[in-house]
């Protein structure tokens, strides 16, 4: 793939049609990273972007908390590049992120800095992080990534180096069109890497057996061997991992000390649960085995820290690695990469799916409302059939907001699922206050362009807190809340419940842009994106929406 094959890809990932209001190029490529490559949340992504022009050179920050027996924060500072095309990045553009970074590293620095004017987002998240506070601490390590569409000359790979050698390994990570082209096109297209690799393993470091008629084969192989193989730099060989790469997180920190200390690597296979790979061909000949065109399907976080640690490596560290054949273009690698969990822990949702409310909430959908296609697994698609599909973790956030009047809790996806998910799905909430809920939301949708502009830049965010807020001004008329509790009359009359549900979107609509007019004139920084997930304003803001609402319709029964 050429560069600019590459780029059009990017492009066709990384838009504005997905970035929901974000002015800049480089913010919507930023976004588009953030939550494909870096692992964040949609919900959360938007939050660490800063899209104004006082940015200092700094398009976003994030700030990962240590783990419970250190006390070290690591902040991370992204600037972003989005040319027009594959453009050189040279040595220059490296030194000045690594230069705007230099504020970020003292407290004096910080303080220096923030007597300029700065970007209103950028401030927030300075000050929501206590930057300045834990730096004047020493509790805080600050990393760097550079994010591009164009590609580093050698030059700059040689400053990037260097930076490197002078701040520690790591301190700056930079992802450039060779890189970001070959995440694209992993999304694009499952695919293994169509190259053979032979892998040492002496016949008695090995068990050989089949699975039907396909090999396998269970050995130790050495790590050194394994970051020798293609596609961990453009991480094509996890293509059948679905997430690829997880940014840094306890189980990452671990392997990366284990790898730093050549006294640990003789035991190493003994706490490491190793790697899946399946290949198109195995052959066993000793003292190695020969794969052709392989994937790792399980293990790639492992394969990724040994190749970024591959300097520390010794022969001494080895790992358990599984080697199924499955043919070419077989299915069952995809079964395979599924059963080993594809880099993916088994979420709360997955554990509910046999849930008994949920499969009554199933046969309900069956039974009242059989176009729509109740869906309980991430890994299920919409069958024949069926009109439309509504996801359970889709109608939990939207039950919480509408039914539960909790959105502060909503924007948690996965945790509704856990602690909180008795309280979401009681025994009153079946298909029908579901297939209500996901009509509030398209109503809201449909009203999208009566918000404020700002508040579609999240847009996400912003709905589940119309959604929310909708049900709050029905609970202000005993008819309307009579509606939400029993919405089935509802919803076989759809064109009056929309007249209705639209009549209570502007509504909701005029109040966020109330809010948003008044934050402007009194020349305050509106952070909504932290502040719609705030209780104390969420409350405020329904009080503020119901009241409203009763004075406005006290005025049309006056008028009649």
């Amino acid at each position: 793939m050429t560069r600019n094959q590459a780029y059009k890809l990017l492009e066709s990932y990384a838009n504005t049609s997905d970035a929901v209001g974000l002015k800049k190029p480089r913010s919507v490529l930023l976004l588009w990273f953030l939550k494909n490559v870096y692992g964040l949340d949609d919900l959360d992504a938007y939050e660490f972007v800063c899209d104004g022009d006082a940015d200092k050179g700094i398009d976003g920050l994030y700030l990962e908390a240590p783990e419970a027996d250190e006390d070290i924060h690591t902040l991370t500072l992204f600037q972003s590049k989005y040319p027009k095309r594959p453009t050189e990045v040279g040595p220059n553009d490296i030194k000045s992120f690594v230069g705007s970074a230099i504020p970020f590293q003292t407290a004096g620095g910080l303080a220096t800095l923030l007597k300029g004017k700065v970007e209103p987002e950028l401030l927030r998240l300075i000050k929501r992080y206590d930057v300045e506070k834990r730096l004047r601490a020493g509790k805080l390590d600050v990393r760097l990534v550079f994010v591009t569409a164009g590609f580093l000359n050698k030059d700059a790979s040689g400053q990037v180096r260097a930076t490197n050698h002078k701040h520690g390994e790591g301190f700056l990570t930079v992802y450039d069109i060779d890189l970001l082209g070959g995440v694209c096109d992993a999304l694009d297209r499952v695919k293994p890497v169509e190259d053979t690799v032979n892998v040492a393993c002496p016949k008695d470091l090995r068990f050989l057996t089949k699975a039907g008629t396909r090999k396998v084969a269970v050995c130790s192989i050495k790590a050194s061997d394994v970051v020798a193989w293609p596609g961990i730099e453009d991480r094509s060989l996890f293509d059948l991992n679905v997430r690829r790469e997880l940014r840094r997180n306890r189980v990452r920190r671990e392997l990366d000390r284990a790898i730093s200390k050549a006294a640990d690597h003789k035991n190493f296979i003994a706490f490491h649960n190793g790697i899946t790979v399946v290949c198109e061909k195995l052959e066993a000949k000793p003292p190695r085995l020969t794969i052709t065109n392989f994937s790792v399907v399980n293990g790639a976080q492992s394969v990724i820290a040994f190749y970024a640690g591959r300097g520390s490596l010794t022969d001494d560290l080895r790992i358990m690695a599984k080697f199924v054949e499955v043919g070419p273009q077989n299915p069952v690698a995809r079964e395979v990469a599924r059963r080993s969990n594809m880099q993916n822990p088994v979420n709360a949702r997955n554990l509910r799916a046999l849930d008994g409310r949920q499969l009554i909430i199933g046969q309900q959908f069956e039974q009242d409302y059989p176009k729509i296609y109740y869906e309980t697994r991430p890994d299920t698609k919409m069958p024949p059939g069926y009109s439309q599909s509504i996801k359970n973790d889709d109608a939990a956030q939207l039950v919480c907001a509408l039914y539960t009047q909790k959105p502060w809790l909503a924007v948690k996806r996965l945790a509704l699922f856990e602690d909180s998910y008795t309280e979401i799905f009681t025994p009153d909430i079946g298909a029908d206050e579901i297939v209500f809920a996901d009509r509030v939301r398209q109503r809201v949708e449909a009203g999208k362009k009566r918000f404020p502009d700002d508040y579609q830049r999240a847009w996400a965010l912003t709905a589940l807190v119309a959604v929310y807020l909708v049900g709050q001004l029905m609970r202000t008329d005993d008819d309307l809340e009579g509606t939400l509790a029993d919405p089935a009359d509802a919803l076989r009359d759809i064109a009056a419940t929309d007249d209705l549900l639209d009549k209570l979107v502007r509504h909701v609509a005029g109040t966020l842009r109330q809010r948003s007019d008044e934050k402007r004139a009194q020349d305050e920084f509106d952070d909504f994106k932290v502040d719609f997930k705030n209780e104390t304003v969420l409350k405020a803001l329904r009080k503020r929406a119901r009241d409203q609402y009763v004075y406005a319709v006290g005025l049309e029964d006056s008028d009649g």
